[in-house]
């Protein structure tokens, strides 16, 4: 395997997970291919550990995958997603919606770990606000959700991602400068 763009993206714990999945399951030849292959010796201990972990009781990510073995509904996409509960009134990065998604925070101090500089840029008020949106975004039922509600058109958020267009310019800029 060879990268091509490094952290060309980031991606969520249930997705990290589902994709470990997919490529045990197509070197075990279970995958409808009924082909075993060798796993390459860094492959098989990245996938063993990989698994153990994502995998570990205590971990909210193999409940949530099991239950949606395909999507991970409530993180980008429809109206009943996080980024929609929260991108209108607070301005966080990817990283910091990921890991919201990631941890589910229950309390302010679990918050402000995820959240750079949280104190600075949010009010004790706001943080309690992100935890309650959070709480209540979590806690509603994704069977309830129906499917295909994720690919509805909605109306753009104009409050994008913290820093999302601003490193792009910058660096356009600078091209422009040399």
């Amino acid at each position: 395997m060879h990268i091509k763009n490094p952290q060309a993206a980031l991606i969520t714990n249930h997705e990290l997970l589902l994709h470990l999945r997919q490529e045990e399951s197509e070197y075990a030849g279970t995958d409808g291919t009924e082909r075993e292959r060798k796993k390459p010796k860094g492959l098989e201990h990245m996938l063993r550990d990989g698994l153990a972990y994502l995998q570990t009781p205590d971990y909210k990510t193999l409940e949530l995958t099991d239950a949606h073995p395909s999507r991970p509904m409530t993180l980008y996409k429809g109206q009943h997603s996080l980024f929609r509960a929260l991108a209108p009134h607070y301005r966080l990065n990817k990283a910091e919606f990921i890991q919201i998604y990631n941890l589910r925070p229950t309390t302010q101090v679990m918050l402000e770990l995820i959240i750079e500089e949280a104190g600075t840029r949010f009010e004790e008020a706001q943080l309690t606000d992100i935890l309650n949106t959070v709480q209540r975004v979590f806690d509603e039922e994704e069977a309830s959700i129906p499917q295909g509600v994720e690919d509805q058109k909605l109306d753009k958020i104009d409050n994008k991602l913290l820093g999302a267009a601003k490193k792009k310019k910058k660096v356009k800029r600078r091209v422009r400068e040399e």
